[in-house]
């Protein structure tokens, strides 16, 4: 206990970072407040058929992608992350407003891949920012992998509670009341930003930076084969989230209180797992943690597809957290110190790893559940995660330093 009270006097006394941890948490409940309810908003209030919600979908899926990268080359080279990111929180702020008050689906299209595409590039600078920020501490304690970890506890800690509030405003206020608060959220964020991120040059090797364009980068046999297996693991993830419910309930006679109880034990795991997580990765053990993380992945499939009671998930929740903790942390610092000169980037390709798996379970979960059934989409997800793990297994990786080396030049 004491130590832990230690720990974070430390981190409190980092200049900035406990308001720049207040403003991640704020940045979480924004995310939490809306992902649960798109597919309600879209095709019971705005009134889309499947087929336009799956449109829409993808349109502002790949807009925040292609957008996202560009930005954030220019963060790389030309432009602070403080500027990144109060752009990214305007984006936010613009665009969830919009959601509250549009209804036409071509309207809301084009403030998808303008405003909420831009409001894509917060994450990835954030966690880029923190890194250049706060990775020259030479307390052992508060080593870079931890600091990240803690960074990455806040935003997931919001999911903990912000979907029960979400679905709170959804019942009284409908979706605008979601999307408004969503707003003010991104509002929150972004004075946040204003009071905690002081204006710098960009960080990075502007000379490395500028004579590598994206496609070399993307295409660099190491870099390619993490963010291919990422997202193998992010549509696996995002394909359970949406059978995962209708299963408990359908397949396994379960109740709403059941899928609670699901989803409470996963972060309850993931939190403390994070900041142990972070210190291994500290040590120099990223990619050996990535294929734990993995392979936990795949286990929780094949046990989620052998229940035959609500409750059987529940203790596959704690291969849920183990993955979770791992697979969403670990995995920023080991792209960024792929590109040491170009963080901004590294950090970005992580999150369109997230954002194409998340595109790809969508699309695919319909087709799966009608040709394979609930327990086929479980196999479905761990044959993904399976393939994701061989090309970590089999692949020759760049000799990646330590999270703890990698701060004397961050």
């Amino acid at each position: 206990m004491r130590r832990s009270l230690t720990l974070a006097g430390k981190i409190f006394r980092q200049p900035n970072l406990g308001g720049l941890l207040a403003a991640t948490f704020a940045l979480g409940m924004a995310y939490s407040f809306v992902v649960p309810f798109m597919s309600i908003w879209g095709m019971q209030k705005i009134g889309m058929s499947a087929g336009t919600f799956r449109i829409f979908m993808t349109v502002t899926s790949l807009s925040a992608i292609m957008l996202s990268t560009t930005l954030a080359r220019w963060s790389d080279t030309h432009i602070s992350r403080r500027t990144m990111l109060i752009l990214g929180s305007c984006g936010g702020v613009i665009g969830y407003g919009g959601y509250a008050f549009l209804e036409d689906p071509v309207a809301l299209t084009i403030v998808g891949s303008t405003a909420i595409a831009l409001a894509s590039v917060s994450f990835s600078q954030l966690f880029a920012h923190v890194r250049e920020t706060f990775g020259h501490s030479q307390d052992t304690d508060l080593s870079l992998g931890f600091l990240m970890s803690v960074v990455r506890v806040c935003f997931s800690f919001a999911w903990t509670v912000g979907p029960a509030i979400g679905a709170s405003l959804m019942a009284g206020f409908g979706p605008r009341g979601v999307f408004l608060g969503a707003a003010s959220l991104w509002l929150l964020f972004m004075v946040g930003i204003l009071r905690h991120v002081p204006h710098s040059p960009p960080a990075g090797h502007p000379h490395a930076a500028t004579h590598l364009p994206v496609w070399r980068v993307i295409t660099r046999g190491d870099i390619f084969i993490s963010f291919a297996a990422l997202t193998l693991v992010f549509g696996a993830l995002a394909t359970n989230m949406m059978n995962l419910p209708l299963a408990v309930v359908t397949m396994l006679g379960g109740k709403e209180s059941d899928l609670g109880i699901i989803f409470a034990v996963g972060p309850i795991v993931e939190i403390p797992l994070m900041l142990w997580f972070g210190h291994l990765a500290a040590r120099g053990h990223q990619l050996r943690l990535i294929r734990l993380g993995v392979l936990a992945t795949v286990g929780y499939f094949f046990l989620l597809s052998l229940a035959t009671q609500p409750w059987h998930t529940y203790p596959a929740q704690v291969l849920s957290g183990i993955s979770v903790a791992i697979i969403t942390n670990i995995t920023i610092g080991f792209f960024q110190d792929m590109l040491p000169g170009q963080r901004g980037l590294a950090t970005t390709i992580f999150s369109n790893a997230h954002n194409l798996g998340n595109l790809l379970g969508y699309f695919f979960f319909g087709t799966l559940f009608e040709a394979y059934g609930h327990r086929g989409v479980f196999l479905a997800c761990s044959f993904s995660s399976a393939a994701a793990l061989i090309l970590l297994l089999l692949y020759r990786h760049r000799a990646v330093p330590s999270a703890a080396p990698a701060t004397t030049t961050a």
